[in-house]
């Protein structure tokens, strides 16, 4: 008579490894594909009629994505369209302030992973008045997940 074990033993083998296949893959999933987003790549855009005087726009500090928003500037007479690419952690403020030449007024824009295909628009504004400056100030979210 022939036992039995040795194919039992092939067929729950076979179940436990897919098991371990398949939460194997669901740690990975977990780990890889939806970690939260600790900083985000960011663009400022800042256009005037009349010319830059001035722009500020927040970063995290260099080499170090996910540290507190330091400020960093170019001063006048700044190029139109100015745009710069920054590094900001989550949680943190990202924002771009822009002073006109004389009595222009200013534009700007603030964008995420551009791009890619889940490029967005964060915040836009325009100056309210001649003269005026312009800001744009988003907080950015820390419950994002990435977006493949």
């Amino acid at each position: 008579m022939q036992s039995k074990v040795g194919p039992v033993l092939v067929v729950v083998g076979s179940i436990l490894g897919i098991a371990l296949l398949v939460v194997g893959f669901l740690a990975l999933r977990t780990a890889i594909i939806d970690r939260p987003i600790d900083s985000y790549f960011l663009t400022y855009e800042v256009t005037s009629d009349a010319g830059v005087e001035s722009v500020v726009w927040t970063q995290a500090p260099a080499g170090d994505r996910t540290g507190a928003s330091v400020e960093q500037s170019a001063s006048g007479p700044v190029e139109s369209p100015f745009t710069t690419e920054a590094v900001v952690a989550a949680g943190q403020p990202a924002r771009v302030v822009a002073t006109p030449t004389g009595e222009g007024t200013a534009s700007c824009r603030v964008l995420k992973d551009v791009g890619r295909t889940n490029e967005a628009v964060l915040v836009e504004a325009t100056s309210a008045a001649p003269g005026a400056p312009v800001t744009c100030d988003v907080t950015l979210p820390t419950d994002g997940t990435f977006e493949k």
